[in-house]
């Protein structure tokens, strides 16, 4: 068994607002976390969408349908990667080391990118501008 409490109440840290958008929350690591997955999302909707519709001529409902899981593909893995580095982050001290580097490296082979927004190691986003 473990001691880390897995109740709804104790892991909302760590499920409430894993990824997210500026409602709310004032991480601008997690902000561009949020918007590196959306961007992501968005352009594989985008180029399925024009794929199936365009190049497949596939109906319009089929069309969307295609472009809608292109988009939870894409958005998969850099999800499950900021909900690792955020169990890691809020619950670490709950683990023992072998643990929590296996979390933040699975992490890391899930979307490295989105794990270095998180931990800070690409700015705020706001630097570039």
């Amino acid at each position: 068994m473990t001691d880390i409490d897995l109740t709804t109440r104790a892991l909302e840290p760590v499920s409430q607002f894993v990824l997210t958008t500026s409602h709310g929350d004032n991480d601008p690591h997690r902000l561009l976390a949020f918007h590196r997955t959306f961007g992501a999302a968005m352009e594989a909707y985008e180029i399925r969408y024009h794929q199936a519709r365009h190049h497949e001529e596939q109906p319009e409902a089929t069309a969307r349908e295609e472009a809608l899981y292109a988009a939870l593909a894409a958005a998969g893995r850099p999800y499950a990667a900021a909900a690792l580095s955020r169990a890691a982050s809020v619950l670490g001290d709950k683990f023992n080391e072998t643990t929590f580097l296996a979390l933040g490296d699975t992490a890391a082979a899930l979307d490295l990118a989105i794990v270095e927004d998180l931990n800070g190691a690409n700015g705020t986003g706001e630097d570039d501008a």
